[in-house]
């Protein structure tokens, strides 16, 4: 009799157990035999196996072949590798790259055509995640996700948390200023200057970030830039409204990210204990001078301190590339942009009414002397990376696309290079393959949906034919990206002739 209950009590558990594998379709996907490759930790045990998609999410992911029936488009992933879609934290998809506001109102067709490319180019590199960390409207949040083909989108609502006439606030006109940055922090300091009709009550920490929940953000922006060139010693916040800001964004459920890329904005924040640094420590200010193949003692001890507090450092690298890349034709002439930029707007980036930024950044200087302090700069900045990296650092994916009015950081295409650019550094891939999924996914909270390969996340999906883990140029060997289920060949996301 036992032996006879305990063989039915097996029986039952295999027929559930069959039962449950038993996956019945109305608009599936299935891609078998293909190389997993994703994580939850930052460790990758990739194998081969095979994944199931039920409209927009993931229902199974195993080693062992499922039983499927019903309606479902199947795809032989032998061979291939799959990965979750990338996340770029740090975009700003309201600007046109290259372009001033008179330039917009110059060229509106040009302005039409990259509109409707931007969001295609970002998934032709597989960035099936945004964030947009610059003020964004309502009307343009809509016409973004109008698009057909288009990666999610994010974003920190209609202005960051700028102290009052700090940075970026100082470069609008003062006639528009607060009404561009609605969001900003009072400070006695400017009282003189802030119009009467804004009252320091609506303009506390707790209001703004009040605000900013408001306004569909999942984070809340601020800044620590005491300014450069002919706009330098601007306000900057004060550990307090900093601590309030963190403060507020928690008890609000956001992350606070941080503009800053000194060494002074760094240890300030570092002291702070914000969530996310938004760029990299490339300005080493008083040790600028210093060789490009050492730590001082006290940028390292800031760096400690981050990796201690596991701050999110975005190394933003494209920043100082893009600028340089400036100086001669060299980035403007490569094929792989003709794919991403449509071609009157790519024939306008060669004129010279483009390079308007180039001469007012570089009116004093030759090609040697701007590659040679550019490359310095640049040093420095893989130097800090390098070190978080070997030391356990939480790195993040971000890119500035763009970091200011310049046509070298292009959407998706700067991506790619941003992650070239980590391998330079002597970031090892599988932590570069973190910085853009896991790690993005979980600093944003955005980890119960996206950022890794899981039954009930969303369908965000990369095949590609190299593997990551080995070859950084997988990312220019995307196959197929799957954006929310849907299925799209890399081919069709290239600029239409």
């Amino acid at each position: 009799m036992k032996k006879t209950i305990l063989l039915l009590f097996i029986l039952q558990a295999f027929s559930c157990r069959e039962k449950k594998e038993q996956l019945n379709l109305t608009q599936g996907l299935y891609i078998s035999n293909v190389t997993l490759i994703s994580t939850e930790d930052g460790n990758y045990n990739p194998y081969i196996g095979h994944l199931v998609v039920e409209k927009d999410k993931i229902i199974y992911i195993d080693k062992n072949e499922p039983n499927i029936s019903g309606i479902f488009e199947q795809i032989d992933g032998t061979g291939k590798f799959v990965i979750p879609g990338l996340i770029d934290n740090h975009v700003h998809m309201t600007d046109v790259q290259g372009m001033l506001q008179h330039h917009i109102e110059k060229y509106p067709e040009l302005v039409k055509e990259f509109n409707n490319q931007m969001p295609r180019s970002y998934l032709y590199y597989g960035f099936t995640t945004i964030i947009n960390l610059g003020g964004i409207s309502d009307e343009r949040i809509n016409s973004f996700n109008m698009q057909l083909l288009k990666p999610d989108l994010y974003h920190i609502g209609y202005s960051g948390a700028a102290v009052a006439n700090g940075y970026p606030m100082i470069y609008t006109p003062e006639e528009f200023r607060f009404e561009i940055e609605p969001n900003f922090i009072y400070m006695e300091s400017q009282a003189e200057h802030i119009p009467d009709k804004y009252k320091p009550a609506d303009h506390t920490p707790k209001a703004v970030v009040k605000r900013i929940k408001n306004s569909g953000a999942i984070a809340v922006k601020s800044y620590y830039e005491s300014g450069f060139g002919r706009m330098s010693n601007l306000p900057l916040p004060t550990k307090n409204i900093m601590t309030e800001l963190l403060n507020e964004s928690h008890a609000n459920g956001l992350v606070l990210t941080v503009h800053a890329n000194s060494f002074t904005g760094h240890s300030f924040l570092a002291d702070v204990g914000v969530d996310i640094l938004a760029h990299g420590l490339w300005n080493w200010e008083k040790y600028k001078d210093v060789p490009t193949d050492s730590l001082p003692l006290e940028i390292k001890e800031t760096l400690d301190l981050q990796i201690q507090k596991q701050i999110g450092y975005t190394p933003t690298l494209t920043v100082i590339e893009g600028e340089g890349a400036l100086v001669d034709n060299k980035f403007i002439n490569q094929p792989a942009l003709k794919k991403v930029i449509p071609k009157n707007l790519l024939e306008w980036y060669k004129t010279e009414e483009a390079q308007w930024f180039a001469k007012d950044l570089f009116s004093e200087s030759n090609v040697e002397e701007v590659h040679k302090t550019y490359g310095n700069v640049q040093s420095h900045a893989m130097l800090v990376l390098k070190y978080l990296s070997d030391n356990n650092g939480l790195i993040l994916f971000g890119t500035d696309t763009p970091s200011g009015p310049i046509y070298t950081n292009q959407p998706g295409h700067n991506g790619y290079w941003e992650l070239k650019l980590m391998k330079k550094a002597g970031v090892p891939l599988h932590k570069i393959l973190a910085s853009a999924t896991i790690n993005n996914a979980k600093a944003f909270h955005l980890d119960s949906s996206i950022g890794s390969l899981a039954i009930g996340k969303k369908a965000n999906i990369i095949m590609m034919t190299k593997n990551p883990l080995i070859d950084i140029e997988a990312y220019d060997a995307i196959e197929k990206i799957i954006i929310g289920g849907e299925v799209i060949k890399r081919e069709d996301l290239e600029v239409e002739e």
